[in-house]
């Protein structure tokens, strides 16, 4: 009887360890000839299921180019997309801009 307790409370453990390590997400846009060390940006974007669509989130890079875009949602997130049956679905967006390119065949840095 003992043994059998020790292992559902063993199995209980690996489920929940699974269930919140699994919990987390993160999407990558990156262009395919990267030109880094520009401006870096965060932004939390709250998406709402209503019939008067999502609100907008720009870059605000001075550039008008990005490097890289990565799109990130956490474990308490996923709970209140959850919580919400998914008519509130908040996230974290990264922007990452690109610096301007110096013209081929140049000295200019």
């Amino acid at each position: 009887m003992k043994e059998g307790n020790i292992l559902q409370k063993r199995l209980g453990l690996i489920l929940i360890s699974a269930v919140l390590l699994s919990s987390c997400a993160e999407h990558r846009l990156v262009v395919q000839r990267p030109n880094p060390d520009g401006e870096h940006a965060i932004v939390n974007s709250k998406a709402y299921l209503l019939p008067r669509g999502q609100p907008r989130n720009v870059a605000d890079c001075q550039t008008n180019l990005i490097d890289e875009v990565r799109v990130k949602t956490n474990f308490g997130q996923s709970l209140i997309t959850v919580l919400s049956l998914g008519f509130y679905q908040p996230t974290t967006i990264e922007y990452y801009c690109a610096k301007v390119p110096s013209d081929e065949g140049s000295t200019d840095e």
